[in-house]
């Protein structure tokens, strides 16, 4: 099923396709709208269950994969943040001509952690505890403390939680269900064995405070002229929203070397 989409810029600029984390929306990524759009077309998408796509089914990540194939032009920049970032990076493994570039924001191949493997991540425990407190009922309670946690470490904590829900006011909450297939994704991938077939370009960012991403993870991803990392010293896991000039630089960087 098609998705949705809202466009900025120029039709004949260079895209970028943006994918939001678990809980959010699109919206979330307005700022950087208004900074890239005089240079290039960016398309906003909201997953199925969420924003403007809330009464589409909800999928697991190889049904969304689908819908962002039935939806996406080819040729695309396309940007993950955290859920977000798990799907474009599955997106660009299953579609490496379509894919011009890919740029992770705070996401991991692997998102729980793996102790007896050294493996940094989000302790599993968190999310099963996540969709147990998950219902119809409380689908706000359950997001509002996710927010906290994706904020918790940023020195900013309080006026990132409040911007990101300015930001969201005025979008509809995410359906309960597409909420339970979101936290399983999240629990269930694992692409680290396929990070050897990202063929384009690559930008990965991650915050140093980050509780639920930690940058340590980063050393994964393959080491070349085309793979790059980038770590903000003063973010937790929205470095775009703590560190929005910096984070603009980087991406804007970052595009105007691959994308045109």
């Amino acid at each position: 099923m098609k998705l949705r989409t809202r466009e900025f810029g120029n039709p004949e600029s260079p895209k970028i396709v943006m994918l939001h984390g678990w809980g959010l929306a699109s919206d979330v990524f307005r700022s950087i709208v208004s900074y890239l759009a005089p240079r290039y077309r960016v398309i906003l998408l909201d997953l199925p269950g969420y924003g403007l796509n809330n009464s589409i089914p909800a999928n697991r990540a190889y049904g969304t994969i689908i819908n962002l194939e039935e939806t996406l032009p080819d040729n695309i920049i396309i940007m993950g943040w955290s859920l977000g970032g798990v799907l474009a990076l599955r997106y660009t493994i299953m579609n490496p001509k379509r894919v011009r570039g890919l740029i992770t924001v705070s996401s991991s191949p692997r998102f729980t952690s793996l102790p007896e493997e050294h493996w940094p991540g989000t302790p599993p425990e968190l999310l099963i505890k996540l969709q147990s407190l998950l219902t119809q009922d409380n689908v706000y309670r359950v997001i509002d403390r996710f927010l906290s946690l994706q904020a918790m470490g940023s020195p900013t904590m309080k006026n990132d939680i409040r911007e990101i829900k300015d930001l969201l006011k005025d979008v509809p909450l995410p359906s309960y269900y597409e909420l339970q297939a979101g936290l399983k994704t999240l629990a269930d991938e694992d692409l680290r064995g396929c990070l050897t077939r990202v063929e384009c370009p690559a930008l990965h960012l991650y915050g140093v405070k980050d509780r639920l991403v930690p940058y340590q993870g980063s050393s994964v991803w393959p080491v070349n002229d085309h793979s790059l990392i980038h770590v903000f010293q003063n973010s937790s896991h929205a470095p775009f929203i703590s560190e929005p000039e910096s984070f603009r630089k980087i991406l804007l960087d970052f595009l105007d070397k691959y994308a045109t």
